[in-house]
């Protein structure tokens, strides 16, 4: 009986060089779709009047309090917005809005993050303080009204935060 030689280190190494492109293929790949407004868009795809979609990424990963012990939490958020002047706010003030929502989640209890009625509380209050950062650093208040493309005014600020990933563990 027969055994197949072992591969050495050499061989090794010409397979992964095959693989190397391709990751770098891949890689520029996403960077352009993300640049080209992938996943959510950026100020260039979104329209005032129209509803539009601004994902925060990454998600958040935070630890929450159960007793005596340690749980972590991970949320992914999206921004819906009808004005297109408020996706450009968001994304030049991330850090604050990144800051303000990572307090909030990491002051919870487990008890305050089970729960349907528990996540909309949540969701609420990560509400009001994307919005308390818009109108402190963008000037953008909740009461603002914009005219969108068709010429009906619309709401400016941010109208919903939406989890869209919620794991407890």
């Amino acid at each position: 009986m027969k055994f197949a030689a072992r591969p050495t280190t050499t061989t090794k190494l010409r397979h992964a060089l095959h693989i190397i492109p391709l990751l770098l293929a891949a890689l520029c790949a996403s960077n352009t779709y993300a640049s080209e407004g992938g996943e959510g868009g950026g100020s260039n795809s979104a329209v005032t009047g129209k509803v539009n979609y601004f994902p925060i990424a990454p998600v958040f990963v935070v630890n929450i309090r159960d007793k005596n012990t340690l749980r972590f939490m991970q949320v992914g958020v999206d921004l819906m917005t009808m004005d297109a002047d408020v996706v450009s706010a968001v994304q030049k003030n991330i850090a604050p809005i990144r800051h303000e929502l990572l307090m909030l989640f990491s002051s919870r209890d487990i008890d305050e993050v089970l729960g349907t009625q528990a996540r909309e509380k949540l969701r609420q209050e990560a509400l009001v303080k994307v919005q308390e950062v818009l109108e402190h650093y963008a000037d953008i208040s909740t009461t603002k009204k914009v005219k969108g493309e068709d010429g009906k005014e619309v709401p400016s600020s941010v109208q919903q935060v939406l989890f869209t990933s919620f794991v407890v563990q």
